[in-house]
Order: structure tokens, then sequence, then C-alpha cells
């Protein structure tokens, strides 16, 4: 008997789950269960899916997850195997409607301005006392959105309705409007915050290196909520603890999904206000889970079709 598995079945759409009990049995507990005849895996991101995922469940022929991002699984290990890894990377007119990166992006930055964690602790230890949390605006700030795929052009028009002045630079330039392009070095060195959005491949791990955090001023902030990996993050930690520059919001982390590392909890001791982490929740939200997975389980039908 072949099994389809939720490994994370919680808030899993139950349309979905009806969908998929057309071709197979679904399980999300697997007490009892011969893990052999698991042939559909569905994940999210609480695990890195590889090698060992494959001994656990040998008869796997595909693993369906629900996100751009493939650095939690090993690509190269399945491909090699013959299982077909089944996500939303390439979908790019599907994913035009997911907006919930993109509003997570300026909320963790609105936040990491207006200090609300911070006074909002305040206030939950029974304090009253605004003059700790004088913030900064967003409105007149420059900012340079470095990837220009689909959640980057939905943040710069979500920066630019702040009032920001936003320039954009992107491997494809071409796909910049003209009112946004800038030499890159230039907008670098003058930005007040630099906003990543660059789909994570092989070539571009460290791409925001070191040379590049520190041409940014002092007073610059870095906001991440598309791959930890993408940042030098030792580098930028260092430049953070060091003054070197002003600030950092991310949403992500190296080493996922277990990124909390004695570097990491420095920073955060040292740093305080400064450097504002979430834990990789910018799509992770009511509106956008169930249109996502419905739409990998439409994908995995139609292979199965």
């Amino acid at each position: 008997m072949n099994l389809i598995y939720l490994a994370e079945s919680e808030n899993f759409p139950d349309e979905s789950i009806k969908r998929l009990e057309t071709k197979a049995q679904v399980v999300t507990d697997l007490s009892g269960i011969d893990k052999s005849n698991v042939t559909v895996a569905f994940v999210r991101l609480s695990k890195y899916i590889g090698p060992e995922f494959h001994l656990e469940f040998p008869s796997l022929k595909y693993v369906v997850s629900p996100t751009t991002g493939v650095n939690h699984i090993d690509m190269r290990y399945f491909s090699e195997h013959g299982i077909r890894v089944i996500t939303l990377r390439g979908h790019y007119a599907f994913l035009d409607n997911i907006h919930a990166t993109a509003e997570h992006t300026l909320a963790i930055v609105l936040a990491l301005f207006r200090q609300v964690p911070q006074a909002y602790n305040s206030v939950s230890n029974g304090q009253w006392n605004r003059y700790p949390f004088k913030g900064r605006e967003l409105h007149g700030k420059s900012v340079l959105v470095l990837g220009y795929g689909r959640v980057g052009s939905q943040v710069a028009f979500l920066y630019e309705s702040f009032g920001c002045k936003v320039s954009a630079h992107d491997l494809h330039d071409s796909k910049i409007p003209l009112k946004y392009k800038c030499d890159f070095s230039d907008a670098l060195s003058q930005c007040d915050l630099l906003s990543i959005h660059v789909d994570l491949s092989d070539s571009n791990y460290g791409l925001v290196s070191e040379s590049i955090i520190n041409a940014m001023k002092e007073s610059a902030v870095v906001v991440n909520t598309s791959r930890g990996e993408l940042i030098d993050q030792k580098a930028l930690l260092n430049a953070l603890m060091d003054k070197r520059i002003a600030a950092a919001a991310i949403d992500v982390l190296h080493d996922e999904p277990e990124p909390i590392n004695e570097m990491v909890r420095e920073s955060i001791k040292v740093c305080g206000p400064r450097l504002l982490i979430t834990p990789h929740i910018s799509g992770f939200t009511e509106e956008s889970l169930p249109k996502v997975e419905n739409f990998v389980t439409s994908l995995l039908l139609e292979e199965l079709d």
C-alpha cells in the first residue's frame, strides 16, 4: 500500500488532504506504520531533508515542499536517486499573488526602526515610559533593493509607498524599471537600508560579502527575508557588534533549522535592539500557507496523473 506522509501536518488544508486521499492513504502519525510504504512526503522547514530521510523512507518517490528556497533539501542527492522534488520554485504566475514575504519585510523594518518589541516588553512589565524608545522614520530613507524578482518588486513598491527613495540592483538589469536603476557601488555606499531579496543558488552563497558590508555607511541597516546563506553571517554580526553598521532585521540565518549558535547568541546580547531576528516566518501566514500547500498538492496530483 502506497502512503503519503505529511511530515508537518499542522494547519495542512483539509481540501488538499481530501484530494490526496483519492490517490493513496494519507498519514500524519508514523506510529505502527511501515515506513517502507511511504512514497510521497510533504515537508516544510523543520528539518534538513537528505540521505538520512531517504533511509527512513526507502520507497520514496516524491518530496513535496511549499517553498521557493530549497536549501533545506539535498537536491543533488534526490536527483541522483531518481526522487522527484516538487516546490514552488519557478512558478512565477502563481507566486505573483503571494505577498506574505514582502509584507513581513516591511513589518520587521518598521519594528526595528520603532523598537516595537522593546516597547511592548516594557509595557508588559508594567512600565509606561516612552523615552527609551525614540524611533526612526522610513520616510525619506534611501533603500537599495538587492534582487528585483517577485519579492524585490513587491517590497520596492511598499518602500516607495512609505516615501523611501528606492534603487534596485539585479543580475538581470533589464528587469529593473528605469526609475530604480543605479550604479550598485554608489547606491550601496549611500543607502540607509539594504534590503535583500535574492533566490539562493550554488553560485551566490555569501553574495553579501564582508567587502559589501564594509562599503556601507555606519548608519546603514541590513534586511534579509530571503535565505541566511546569501550573507557572510560572521561578517554581518561582527560589523553589528563593532557598530560598523547600525542595525539588522533578519528572518533567516545560516544552518536552519538549528541556526542558533554561540555567535548568534552573543550578537543578540551585544546588539540589543539593533538586531531583530524572527524565526523564518515571512511566508508563514494564515492566507499564504493554504494557498501554497494547495498549489503544490495540485502539482503532485498532476505528476501522479
